[in-house]
């Protein structure tokens, strides 16, 4: 199995297809390195399927050629590291959605960077590594 450095978030693979050029150079650059998880591939999709009628087919082709492009690696891994860290944050107040915690916990437990352009949510897990290449 490849070794991915960098887990690409919603938010970030969103910049891609809106032509972030900065994101785009990353991408570019670290090819190889990356993944998204399948979580993100799910938020992707929805949000082609959800798109107003005269959009729909173009924005579902697009996160298709994402989701197909990138290796999407699953979430088997870390039910108990969700659930303690999902305690963590509620405990401390800083309670952010699931699927955000989710993706991070993904990458915090396979020692990959996850890359966002939320750094306010995904800066809250514990022990996560984040960037932010759209900016």
């Amino acid at each position: 199995m490849a070794t991915f450095k960098y887990l690409l978030e919603t938010s970030t693979c969103i910049e891609l297809l809106r032509g972030n050029q900065r994101v785009r150079q990353q991408c570019i650059e670290k090819n190889q390195l990356c993944c998204i998880s399948v979580i993100t591939a799910i938020e992707l999709l929805y949000g082609a399927y959800n798109s107003p009628d005269n959009y729909r087919e173009q924005e579902i082709a697009k996160a298709k050629m994402l989701t197909d492009y990138f290796t999407v690696v699953g979430i088997d891994e870390i039910p108990e590291a969700f659930s303690r860290e999902k305690i963590r944050l509620e405990n401390n107040g800083l309670v952010i959605e699931d699927f955000d915690l989710m993706i991070g916990i993904t990458g915090r437990e396979a020692d990959m960077i996850v890359v966002t352009h939320n750094l306010k949510h995904f800066n809250r897990i514990d022990g996560l590594k984040v960037e932010d290449w759209a900016v």
